[in-house]
């Protein structure tokens, strides 16, 4: 692939900030409670196979973007499920005045 090389520089810049949040969601991952860890570390390989993306294009090898984007497909779409199950067994609140009867009546 012919990458100009301002562009190559913009992807390792772009690489070197995903380091950053590769670093704090791997911190926040491993002081998650132990029944709520799927989603944090969802989120550090989310970052980490972004890192490895974006050194793939800035080094211009397509083979690591033909192996990197369909983890990274998969980790998104893992991450989306998750989310929507979350939302769909999240309770609602229930509306005025049908809650249980007031003490009494």
């Amino acid at each position: 692939m012919d990458i100009p090389d301002w562009i190559r520089w913009i992807f390792f810049v772009f690489a070197a900030v995903q380091l950053l949040f590769v670093y704090r969601a791997a911190h926040l991952a491993r002081r998650a409670e132990p029944g709520r860890r799927t989603d944090p570390w969802l989120e550090v390989a989310d970052h980490a196979v972004g890192v490895v993306l974006s050194v793939g294009l800035a080094l211009g090898a397509v083979s690591v973007l033909v192996f990197g984007a369909p983890v990274l497909l998969a980790v998104l779409s893992w991450q989306g499920i998750r989310s929507a199950l979350a939302r769909r067994a999240a309770p609602t609140a229930p509306a005025p005045g049908t809650g249980a009867a007031p003490g009494g009546d």
